[in-house]
């Protein structure tokens, strides 16, 4: 049982550092991000074959910054949806990764701590029986 518990358990944090590290790191871009489109300004194929891709964004001021998306297998395109904040404009993510739906992401979020924390009650009772 107590390995069971902590097989869960150790599934159950990694899910919430994959999945709560980059909501997280998103939102101050969902709380006051403006949407641009960014066009590619350099495409490199490494090695491995996968390719990497430099977009450039506009920001009011006028000057631009830059965001690499690295490592597509399937041909990208030369514009693309930017989200930046505009208190920090280096601050800033492709538009299809932001969640779509926030509300369901915190839902996802809090039933993972919450079976990883009753996952922790079952190995501290199992170690105690």
């Amino acid at each position: 049982m107590i390995a069971d518990s902590s097989f869960i358990f150790v599934v159950a944090v990694l899910a919430l550092f994959l999945l709560g590290f980059p909501f997280l790191l998103q939102t101050p871009l969902r709380k006051r991000g403006v949407q641009v489109m960014a066009s590619e300004v350099r495409r490199t194929i490494p090695s491995d074959g996968k390719i990497d891709v430099q977009y450039e964004y506009p920001v009011p001021d006028g000057g631009h910054h830059t965001l690499w998306r690295r490592g597509m297998s399937t041909e990208p395109s030369v514009l693309t949806g930017v989200v930046y904040d505009p208190n920090k404009p280096k601050r800033a993510d492709f538009s299809d990764r932001m969640p779509q739906n926030v509300k369901r992401m915190r839902i996802v979020l809090l039933s993972l701590t919450a079976v990883a924390a009753v996952m922790l009650v079952l190995m501290a009772v199992g170690t105690l029986v």
